[in-house]
């Protein structure tokens, strides 16, 4: 294999950092790194969702329904390389099967969450210029709305010209060898929202995958081990279950479990099916460790788990929850840190765990706090940075180059964070650089939802700010003007929240809405979060 930090002799921190070196192959595919070399027999996924609908599948089997829908994609709709092509899914085989397909055909997979609304998945077709889209057919409002590209329809009816049923891969018998492709060409593309402008297309190559390998082995203490079993219940449409879980665990030839369920996240479902799989290793966001431990207090007394490492990142974790989850669900829980440009970056493991820190460097990552001239700085904050030249870090921002800029200070990649180094190395978060709200792990940008709530017929000016919460790490609050002849109530809250769900995403909508006569405003008009953010601390 290219990376496989298990081949290497080390016990501390210091050894590895000086024994490690990145093997990036001038070529490398992705799906063709976790199919074409792979004609076994062995488990790939486990299925399961809450109608009690089971199955498994090998790496033999997921190679041959892919040559069948890489002949439907090319010789059907068209799909070339270079294309891109957008995946609506929920946790299932045809998730996985249609990301590693688009890679081998030498596409761009589109990963879209599937909690996100009408407009959110409109916005990012049409941006990303994508051929076609693979979605559930029960998407009946988003259908509609993207009546110009090619959809495969999961477990539905063909409707309409421009549709097709993905089953009909069953029909399309082929033998298909990935193509060729460059290890810095375009592979995966995801989209973001920063605290300005509209949601931005993050595009990476197929050498993330293999960026990401050193951070996964050492978050779940060098994986992978004979009998492990991998899975998240993190959105499948997000790098955290993409980039640090399903990929990586494939390329080891390890077994996934995808668990489709709907609605809001389950601690007994999602604690039962680790139970039921015996899964070794989990990617567990901080907000559902928080729910487990709010409604299931001593796991480990309810359930027979065989967690052996948990990983935790996309917000800040706390020393509190990690030595709970130590005690009742594995003996190692590791928190890393990455943002969805440049992901898993510093990591923590067993043999230099720092509770509350974001750990150190990740083997082959060279990461620092820097000042405003670029130069690192230790025991004072500053904005967390990531070396160029690093295989996690994105191609750029989807026909926005100006933005893409703007994410760099000399020789370094700017995390969006601001954070300590201290004088051993570990880094520390201590706030965000921009307005970029994290809930629940999701990065969301407060523009994008104030242009959601601006659509209802009530409001006159809106702004949106991230407010702590212990759940969830925050929550959105939207500060709403309201037009003459409305008045406030909790009717016309619920309206509002409830089109932000529709709309943009579940996750997205305000849990908190406060009415108010107007809003702090610069001389040019621009909103002034930040008066807002202090003034929720002030009340705090």
């Amino acid at each position: 294999m290219e990376i496989d930090l298990r081949e290497l002799q080390f016990s501390t921190y210091e050894e590895l950092i000086n024994k490690f070196n990145w093997n990036i192959p001038q070529n490398f595919n992705i799906g063709e790194a976790i199919l074409d070399r792979n004609n076994e027999d062995s488990t790939a996924i486990y299925y399961e969702d809450e109608e009690g609908n089971k199955a498994s599948y090998t790496f033999k089997e997921l190679k041959s329904f892919s040559d069948s829908l890489i002949k439907l994609l090319t010789e059907k709709i068209g799909i070339k390389k270079g294309d891109v092509l957008g995946v609506f899914l929920q946790p299932r085989v045809e998730t996985i099967l249609t990301i590693l397909s688009i890679y081998r055909l030498g596409g761009i997979t589109l990963s879209i969450s599937p909690l996100m609304g009408t407009e959110a998945v409109e916005y990012r077709i049409k941006h990303s210029e994508a051929k076609a889209i693979v979605m559930e057919g029960s998407k009946k409002d988003i259908r509609e709305k993207l009546n110009n590209i090619k959809i495969i329809l999961v477990n539905d009816e063909a409707k309409r010209d421009n549709e097709i049923e993905f089953d009909e891969i069953k029909r399309e018998a082929g033998n298909y060898s990935a193509v060729k492709t460059k290890s810095d060409d375009p592979a995966q593309l995801f989209y973001t929202s920063g605290s300005t402008g509209a949601p931005k297309g993050v595009l990476h190559a197929h050498r993330f995958l293999l960026g990401h390998i050193p951070a996964y082995q050492l978050y779940f203490e060098m994986a992978p081990k004979d009998n492990d079993v991998f899975y998240t219940p993190a959105d499948w449409g997000w790098i955290g279950a993409i980039g640090d879980v399903i990929l990586p665990s494939l390329y080891f030839k390890k077994p996934i479990v995808a668990y489709r369920r709907e609605g809001k996240f389950d601690p007994s479902s999602n604690l039962s099916i680790m139970q039921k799989y015996r899964v070794t290793c989990s990617f567990i966001p901080p907000t559902a460790l928080r729910i487990i431990r709010r409604e299931i207090e001593h796991p480990a007394k309810e359930y027979n788990l065989s967690l052996r490492a948990i990983s935790a990142a996309g917000e800040a974790v706390g020393e509190d929850l990690i030595n709970w989850a130590m005690k009742e669900l594995s003996p190692n829980v590791n928190e890393f840190y990455g943002c969805t440009e440049a992901n898993l970056v510093t990591v923590n493991n067993s043999l230099w765990r720092k509770i509350g820190s974001l750990g150190k460097p990740s083997a082959g990552h060279k990461v620092a706090v820097i000042d405003e001239d670029g130069k690192i700085i230790i025991g004072k904050i500053g904005e967390i940075a990531v070396k160029i030249k690093d295989p996690v870090v994105f191609l750029g921002y989807w026909k926005n180059p100006e933005a893409t800029e703007r994410k760099f200070r000399g020789e370094w990649f700017l995390m969006g964070d601001l954070g300590i180094m201290d004088e051993n190395g570990y880094i520390w978060f201590k706030g965000r650089a921009d307005d970029v709200i994290k809930v629940s792990g999701y990065r969301l940008g407060p523009e994008e939802i104030e242009k959601i709530i601006l659509q209802h017929p009530s409001v006159q000016d809106v702004a949106v700010i991230g407010k702590p919460d212990k759940v969830r790490g925050n929550i959105i609050k939207a500060f709403i003007v309201l037009k003459p002849g409305y008045h406030p109530s909790n009717e016309l809250k619920n309206q509002i929240q409830q089109l932000v769900k529709n709309k943009l995403a579940s996750y997205a909508y305000p849990r908190e809405i406060e009415f108010v006569n107007e809003l702090p405003r610069t001389e040019t008009g621009k909103l002034k979060r930040f008066e807002l953010r202090k003034k929720e601390e002030i009340r705090s």
